[in-house]
């Protein structure tokens, strides 16, 4: 991924204007020389951002907090010799309820590329959650926000609060081919809480869902990448496949479940300037899941597929819970605009223009839940990115879908998000 977090939204880092390039070493090694093209960065320099973070998306709300990249650029080594990075962040929205802290999301990451001999890249994330807000309106793509039968609060129906604390590596090791073969660890500590007469709360008692009781859940999988991309911050040409399987086990309520998913990237260049994305994912998924598996799907970066900045744009996040999800996003990219410096960095700004699709299915067999018509969920959308210097990218975009837009509501969703989306 291009950002060193793959889900959070720091603006100031690129307004304040309070970056720094921290150059150790002999006078001029680390060191853009003024005559040098305003193109060409340092083979040999640290990117270091240690600044304020205010951004968010429809959502979350508005995010605050403190973030920081630490990336180490060395000759040949690519993407990097290696990055280290973190967020504290903490959300508030204004909801029915109220203005209010809705969110708390801190984690870290230590990104090595080239262990071993660069046989091996070893990708490191830890993080903790606690949403007040994560979002449940069921499964199957026909669900429905209806309220819960019972005395359920209208403010919280379709509501739960969703606490983990994860350790995650993923282990990619070249094989010599165009193939590499990748290994993923996983280690979860997971606490949930439901709302009294919520709609979640309905449907744990009459289905049997599990993940209320709090559990360690530990994972283990594999797969086989393919990446041919020209870049991992703003790819042009290429492609980057992730194929792997998933096995995790639960300490409470018998939980034990698999996963196969695959994400197929591809880019192609339409002259010097424009780039056609597209992306494909699907996620399988068999076994007794909690609750909380079946609105996402990626064995090697978990994500909310159908809906939400990561996934299905214009779309709650978390809004469909399935054990099969379908996802595509298909993406048009500008960068007509010559990179530029700003101070001691080099700025590049560019355009994305995006349809979104997909949709979900209950479980293996026909249900009433995932409805009698094709019920396909779509968005467009578009907005701008930012590159600064190479490891940062930030965009913002808004979204709209025509199939999952209430009359009273308003129309347009907003991400102010780390990385492109793919």
């Amino acid at each position: 991924m291009p950002a060193f977090l793959s889900s959070r939204y720091p603006l100031l880092k690129w307004l304040a204007g309070l970056a720094v390039l921290v150059s150790p070493g002999a006078a001029g090694a680390d060191t853009l020389a003024p005559s040098e093209s305003q193109d060409k960065l340092a083979a040999r320099r640290y990117e270091f951002l240690p600044v304020p973070d205010i951004g968010g998306n429809s959502d979350v709300g508005v995010e605050f907090g403190v973030v920081f990249t630490l990336a180490r650029f060395y000759d040949d080594a690519r993407p990097y010799k290696w990055l280290f990075g973190g967020t504290l962040g903490t959300s508030f929205k204004n909801d029915a309820n109220g203005f209010r802290l809705v969110q708390h999301y801190h984690a870290f990451r230590l990104d090595v590329p080239n262990l071993f001999g660069g046989r091996v890249r070893l990708d490191t994330r830890a993080h903790f959650l606690r949403n007040i807000i994560a979002r449940w309106e069921g499964t199957g793509n026909a669900s429905t926000a209806e309220d819960a039968p019972g005395d359920a609060d209208p403010l919280r129906n379709d509501e739960y609060i969703a606490q983990e604390v994860r350790l995650r590596s993923v282990a990619r090791v070249k094989t010599g081919t165009p193939f590499d073969a990748a290994f993923t660890t996983s280690l979860r500590y997971v606490f949930p809480s439901v709302y009294q007469n919520s709609k979640l709360a309905h449907d744990i008692a009459n289905s049997n869902l599990p993940g209320t009781e709090n559990a360690f859940l530990g994972s283990l999988g594999a797969g086989i990448f393919l990446d041919t991309r020209d870049d991992e911050f703003v790819p042009h040409e290429g492609v980057f496949y992730q194929v792997g399987v998933l096995g995790t086990a639960g300490t409470a309520e018998r939980v034990g479940f698999g996963e196969a998913s695959a994400v197929l990237q591809s880019y192609i260049p339409l002259g010097p300037k424009m780039t056609f994305g597209s992306r494909l994912m699907a996620s399988f998924l068999f076994g007794r899941v909690p609750f909380y598996e079946l609105q996402s799907g990626s064995v090697f970066n978990p994500t909310h597929m159908v809906g939400g900045e990561r996934g299905l744009r214009g779309i709650p996040e978390a809004r469909y819970a399935g054990h099969i999800k379908v996802l595509a996003n298909y993406e048009l990219r500008t960068d007509f605009i010559p990179r530029f410096r700003v101070l001691s960095w080099q700025l590049q700004i560019g355009t994305t223009t995006f349809f979104d699709v997909g949709r979900v299915w209950n479980d293996w067999d026909s249900s009433v839940s995932d409805g009698s018509t094709p019920g396909i969920k779509y968005s467009v959308g578009g907005g701008f990115y930012f590159q600064w210097d190479r490891s940062s990218v930030f965009r913002v975009e808004v979204a709209h879908s025509p199939t999952d837009h209430a009359p009273d509501e308003f129309p347009l969703a907003y991400y102010l998000a780390n990385g492109l989306i793919f």
